[in-house]
């Protein structure tokens, strides 16, 4: 802040180096006209604005009146800063780093600052816009929001240009509002008084810890506009989880699939958004690619790869606006069984770091004729939840195996993994097959609209495998890495141990689970649960080898 006289009117602040001084008069000179010269001032008593260690910023509001008088008319020093952050400033330089970074922490992400810049010099170094401009700085001087310094008109719309080096005493607003992450930046003359209905510069503030998950964050903006509002006529489904909605990337032009999902208020959001961009590093080739997230308040919205067709489940057992799906033959149904289970050996053992899918089903699995089929989900649901998760809230790769068991049996059978059955009771899939099983007669469960027309000894398998992996006793449940083996006949498949109980039964009296929402569950397997758990999204899991 060199060559150049700056007033501030006095507020709780402190001068801290350089020629600041208050003057009798009450207004604050940050610069007396001494070249190269930075100067600070800070408030008096440091505002916290995080309740504690990892939590988000609180909402602010501040406002400042100042003037800039330069020894020329058109000719001044480099300019003004309001700041937010640590008041050391032993390393900072003057001049066109403004008093705030230097050459060699500009642009650091520990830098923990922000600045809103009043710059009547342009450095074409940080892309400053012009020599009068306004500009929202975070962790660097190259900002993430500029504009010509002037305001919008509240009777016309009109934008007026102000000269930040009149002279005259102009009012700056700074407002953040933590639900949305944004801030809006207001600027006018002083004597109009009245703050402008239209912000001058806003932007969407990602907090440090966001910063490497930047290429995964989309702008709520974006989302609202790609998807018309969230209006009605994009919602896709619906569930426990939330609403999804088909939208259209504004400039991309990329249809996606957005899901808007409320996170568990146990899982703090800085978590909930690792783990999602964790799993959106992913690559497999029987994965759908998670495309990023927004955050947006006390919700997240993912944004997934759309496909035309639908979910599998519509395919097996469609409602009356599904009844021109075409029913899938036996060929599809079995690679869709080793598709889905080929990408679980990747997330369980071969990944970073284990992943676990958490809620593997029908009615999240994304078919397309000719196409690989891809899955999503947030939570887990009833019906498909291993006993001991149900039981304890704690998952592990097994609990994926599980719910795979059903989901096996769901494609080979196309009934529900819960159906409501003639007398009012609840008709349990597994137990279904189990009685098949035991009175030998377990090709009689496979989907009537096979018509016959399958290979035997893979539906066997597949039933079999079914069984295995949806037993009661976790003992009892093999990896996912010897479902594959077993799918792909590289090892045989253990005999089944004979039972004259039900699963459902065996796992009450063992105390394993199917707790008594399994029990009375409602026939839509996608009514997901209250159970708590950390969100796991895997992108997907597509068709087989």
């Amino acid at each position: 802040m060199s060559c150049t006289s700056y007033l501030i009117r006095k507020v709780l602040i402190f001068p801290t180096d350089g020629t600041a001084v208050v003057q009798p008069s009450g207004l604050l000179e940050l610069t007396n006209g001494t070249a190269q010269l930075s100067s600070h001032v800070v408030h008096r008593t440091p505002l916290r604005l995080r309740r504690s260690p990892g939590n988000g910023v609180r909402s602010f509001s501040a406002s400042f009146v100042f003037g800039i008088i330069p020894p020329y008319s058109d000719l001044s020093g480099h300019g003004i800063v309001f700041f937010v952050g640590k008041d050391n400033f032993s390393a900072v330089l003057p001049s066109q780093y403004l008093g705030l970074l230097n050459s060699a922490n500009n642009g650091n992400a520990t830098n923990h600052i922000f600045g809103v810049e009043l710059d009547a010099i342009q450095s074409k170094e940080f892309q400053d816009p012009d020599d009068n401009h306004v500009v929202i700085d975070v962790n660097s001087l190259q900002s993430i929001a500029a504009r010509h310094a002037g305001y919008y008109d509240d009777k016309t719309g009109a934008f007026h240009d102000l000269l930040l080096i009149s002279g005259k005493a102009m009012q700056v607003w700074v407002d953040y509002d933590s639900g949305s992450t944004q801030i809006m930046l207001d600027y006018g003359w002083l004597k109009n008084g009245a703050k402008p209905s239209t912000p001058l510069v806003y932007a969407e503030v990602r907090e440090d810890w966001e910063v490497e998950f930047g290429p995964h964050r989309f702008t709520y903006k974006d989302l609202f506009r790609a998807t018309e509002g969230f209006k009605n006529k994009t919602l896709l489904g619906f569930g426990g989880f939330g609403r999804v909605y088909k939208g259209v990337l504004p400039k991309s032009k990329l249809e996606v699939a957005v899901k808007k999902v409320s996170h568990e208020s146990r899982q703090g959001i800085k978590e909930f958004v690792a783990e999602v961009v964790t799993i959106g590093r992913l690559r497999h080739r029987n994965m759908v690619q998670l495309l990023g997230y927004c955050r947006r308040k006390g919700e997240l919205l993912l944004v997934y790869d759309y496909m035309s067709n639908g979910s599998l489940d519509k395919y097996l057992y469609g409602g009356s606006k599904d009844k021109e799906k075409t029913a899938l033959d036996w060929a599809q149904r079995f690679r869709i069984i080793k598709g889905v289970a080929s990408g679980l050996p990747y997330t369980h053992e071969d990944f970073e770091q284990v992943i676990i899918h958490r809620d593997i089903k029908a009615s999240n699995v994304l078919y397309d004729h000719g196409a690989d089929p891809q899955t999503t989900h947030v939570v887990g649901t009833m019906g498909y939840l291993a006993p001991e998760l149900a039981r304890t809230g704690k998952v592990s790769p097994l609990t994926d195996v599980f719910a795979f068991g059903f989901f096996i049996l769901e494609v080979a059978c196309g009934r529900r993994p819960v159906e409501q059955a003639m007398n009012d009771s609840r008709l349990m899939l597994v137990d279904w097959v189990l009685e098949h099983w035991q009175k030998e007669a377990l090709l009689e469960v496979v989907d009537a609209r096979l018509d016959g027309n399958y290979d035997a000894g893979e539906v066997v398998l597949a039933l079999k495998l079914g069984l295995m992996c949806s037993h009661p006793m976790p003992g009892a449940w093999p990896s996912m890495r010897q479902v594959m083996q077993y799918l792909e006949g590289d090892m045989p498949i253990p005999e089944l141990t004979p039972t004259q109980m039900s699963f459902s039964m065996l796992a009450l009296m063992q105390s394993q689970g199917f707790d008594s929402f399994v029990l009375s569950a409602a026939s839509d397997p996608s009514s997901a649960t209250n159970t708590t758990m950390t969100m796991g999204t895997i992108s997907g899991l597509s068709g087989g080898r």
